[in-house]
């Protein structure tokens, strides 16, 4: 995986798929690209961190606390966790 942050918008899904590792200077980015995928779809979008890397979980709950105040109808989708097998 590439570890520069990058983004995709599929208009098919309205799905914002976030790409790479994310710094505290990318979530500015974040934001703006949320901002501008968000205008793009009808109602619903979904925020895809499955082939994100650097994610910690208060960054997750502060994406998901945005997406609840300024874009309703927005799902942020995070990669399954991984169980070890003892």
């Amino acid at each position: 995986m590439d570890t520069s942050f990058a983004s995709h918008y599929d208009p098919g899904t309205s799905t914002l798929e976030l790409i790479g590792t994310f710094g505290p200077d990318e979530w500015t980015q974040v934001t703006d690209e949320i901002e501008r995928a968000f205008r793009r779809t009808a109602c619903w979008l979904t925020i895809d961190l499955t082939r994100a890397a650097g994610v910690s979980a208060h960054s997750v709950g502060h994406l998901v606390h945005l997406c609840n105040s300024r874009y309703p109808g927005t799902i942020v989708r995070v990669p399954r966790a991984r169980r070890a097998i003892a």
